[in-house]
């Protein structure tokens, strides 16, 4: 048996690999920052009323407390027929948010949103800013669990 000839992309391939593996690795997980809340709102303001609904709410109001900034983001999703609330969630994971607070949050959204590291808070507010403020000053409550309902949901 004689001996193994090497090509140019046996090299190669392993540094391709070697190089571009943490990059894929890091682009399939987007970090939160537990800063950023997000609030479902019925229009685009911080006096707007909180909306009921997580995944059929109008808007959502991105708030960045390290920079005192508001952005509001509209949900393309209102009207999709096949699992809104995942695709919401995949859209505030997308913004960097790291704390959601919503009154009613379906079982699919919630167990995505744990899954990146998002906390989920519940509590009653009567606007956006509201909301905010009583996070701020931590008179939220933790959601345990998924508060609101799915289609696809059942009860046995």
């Amino acid at each position: 048996m004689g001996p193994i000839k090497l090509s140019w992309y046996h090299f190669l391939i392993p540094i391709v690999f070697l190089l571009f593996s943490p990059v894929m690795l890091l682009s399939f997980r987007p970090h939160v920052f537990p800063y950023v809340v997000a609030v479902p709102a019925d229009e685009p303001s911080l006096l707007s009323p909180v909306s009921p609904v997580f995944s059929r709410a109008p808007y959502f109001a991105v708030y960045d407390f390290k920079h005192n900034t508001a952005i509001f983001v509209a949900n393309r999703f209102v009207n999709t027929t096949h699992e809104a609330g995942l695709h919401v969630a995949r859209l505030l994971v997308r913004e960097r948010v790291g704390v959601v607070i919503a009154k009613n949050v379906g079982p699919e959204p919630f167990e995505h949103l744990m899954r990146r590291g998002v906390k989920v808070f519940g509590g009653l507010a009567n606007n956006v800013q509201e909301a905010l403020t009583k996070y701020n000053s931590g008179q939220l409550t933790e959601s345990g669990g998924p508060t609101g309902f799915s289609k696809t949901f059942t009860v046995k």
